[in-house]
């Protein structure tokens, strides 16, 4: 036998490797960067105004049965779906009374299931339980403390049912308890550690550090639990570890911190101190592609879920082992 047939040899293994990997995956798309992969899943939604549809899907945040509550912007409601994307219910509409909103944006839920969202347009923030009945409310517009300028963004829970809000005008983040009591607040705007331009979400590790995007700054920023400056990672531009416009951010069970990039339409993997450890993602619009990220959000087994302003949609992601 020659050198020929081996090579023809080889070749057709290779080919049949690579039909037997699509089959396998089903037509499904694996996005691989480094030593990690991830599965592409589900797309959930399209643009409208019906049940399970959206006009600019911005927020996701998860109860402890795995129920998915997002906010829906410009169709001024939050809709929650089962762990399957099976649409469930939703609650809102446009006004400035109990249970209204002006352009909800960010959302998260505490042990009880009570849904807090940030009403941006009304510069509050208001409490629901998990079907959406109302509880209660804080916030006005202003700059004292328990005050918002009209775009309060982001809210994040940590494991005492403490309530973070980001403030993208004010460029700081208040601490209430569970029923809106002021605790604390800090930062200002400027490009200093613990200073913000434009700071867009927050997320809560397991030891109660803050990982806060700092979005015209092109950085991610990290506090303990009282608002203590304890580390920072990123710059402006394109390659691992930099940013053009960091918006969502989530952590896993890991504490791996998770960054989805505007701009770029990539999501990006670190640590929890910073160390860059994989991405994917760029623009477009086939499955696993994106127009217009905004947030990102990561489930209790590890999935990761990114809200796309401009198609309208919620794409999911599993970790390939």
């Amino acid at each position: 036998m020659n050198d020929e047939y081996y090579f023809e040899l080889s070749v057709i293994l290779l080919a049949t490797i690579l039909i037997y990997s699509l089959v396998y995956y089903s037509g499904n798309l694996v996005f691989a960067a480094e030593s990690e992969k991830y599965l592409f899943d589900v797309k959930i939604g399209t643009i409208g105004a019906d049940d399970g549809e959206f006009n600019i899907p911005h927020t996701i945040a998860f109860d402890l049965s795995g129920n998915m509550y997002v906010t829906d912007t410009k169709n001024a409601r939050v809709q929650k779906f089962d762990s399957n994307g099976t649409f469930l219910t939703n609650w809102g509409s446009k006004g400035t009374g109990d249970g209204q909103f002006q352009g909800p944006e960010g959302v998260d839920v505490d042990s009880s299931s009570s849904v807090y969202v940030a009403d941006t347009k009304n510069a509050r923030v208001q409490k629901f339980d998990s079907n959406g009945t109302f509880l209660t409310k804080w916030g006005t517009f202003g700059t004292n403390d328990g005050q918002f300028s009209r775009h309060v963004h982001g809210i994040a829970v940590d494991s005492e049912n403490n309530v973070y809000v980001t403030d993208r005008d004010h460029s700081n983040i208040q601490k209430f308890d569970s029923n809106g009591t002021f605790l604390h607040r800090w930062g200002s705007t400027g490009i200093d550690d613990g200073e913000f331009m434009q700071p867009h979400s927050t997320a809560i590790d397991s030891k109660g550090n803050m990982f806060v995007s700092d979005m015209n700054n092109y950085r991610i920023q990290k506090f303990d639990s009282n608002g203590t400056f304890l580390t920072k990672w990123g710059e402006r531009g394109t390659s691992d570890g930099q940013f053009m416009k960091p918006s969502g951010i989530d952590l896993d069970s890991s504490d791996n911190v998770y960054v989805v990039d505007k701009n770029t339409s990539n999501i990006q993997k670190f640590d929890s101190n910073g160390t860059f450890l994989t991405k994917w993602g760029e623009r477009g619009t086939s499955d696993g592609q994106f127009m217009e990220l905004e947030d990102i959000e990561v489930d209790s087994s590890d999935n990761v879920y990114v809200t796309d302003r401009n198609t309208a949609s919620i794409t999911k992601f599993t970790k390939v082992e």
